[in-house]
C-alpha cells in the first residue's frame, strides 16, 4: 500500500519543523554569554572625560610608554623623563572573549624603567592591555591591543 500524502500533511510537518528550529536557535542564543566590559558601564561612560583628560596628557609627553611582545614576556618599558620610584598605577590585562580570564597587576618598573610580565600563563590571542598609571601627581594612560603567540 502506498502512502498518499496531501496538502494538509506538508504544513503540519512545515510547521513543526520551524517550531523545533525556533527553539533550538532560543535554547542556543540563551546560553552565549554577553557580558559587558565593565560591570559599572553607564557610570565609567560618565566618568569618561577623565580618561580623556589622562589620554591628552599622555599623548603631550616627549616620551611614550612602550608596549611590546618579546616572547616569552611582555615588556613595558616606561618613559625615562621620571624616575622609577615615582610610578604607581595598574597594568590590567583584558581579553575581550573571555572576562573570566582579566588579571591586573600594579606598575613597577625596576631602575631601568621597564617592567616585563610573563606570557607563559596567558592565553594565546588578543589581549588588550591597558595601562592607568601616574607619576609626579599626574595621572595617564595607555591601551594597546597585543596578539599572545
Amino acid at each position: 500500500m502506498k502512502l498518499k500524502l496531501n496538502w494538509g500533511f506538508g504544513i503540519a510537518v512545515t510547521y513543526i519543523l520551524f517550531v523545533v528550529v525556533t527553539l533550538v536557535m532560543v535554547f542556543i542564543f540563551m546560553n552565549q554569554d554577553v557580558s559587558l566590559e565593565t560591570e559599572n558601564y553607564y557610570s565609567k561612560g560618565i566618568e569618561y572625560q577623565g580618561q580623556i583628560d589622562k589620554i591628552n596628557r599622555t599623548q603631550n609627553l616627549p616620551e611614550q610608554i612602550d608596549i611590546s611582545v618579546a616572547v616569552p614576556n611582555l615588556v613595558f618599558s616606561f618613559p625615562k623623563i621620571f624616575d622609577s620610584k615615582d610610578y604607581s598605577g595598574n597594568i590590567v590585562l583584558y581579553r575581550p572573549d573571555n572576562k573570566a580570564k582579566d588579571f591586573s597587576v600594579a606598575v613597577s618598573p625596576d631602575s631601568t624603567n621597564t617592567q616585563t610580565l610573563s606570557t607563559s600563563s596567558l592565553d594565546k590571542g588578543l589581549w588588550k592591555i591597558k595601562v592607568d598609571w601616574s607619576a609626579k601627581g599626574n595621572s595617564y594612560y595607555n591601551e594597546k591591543l597585543v596578539m599572545v603567540n
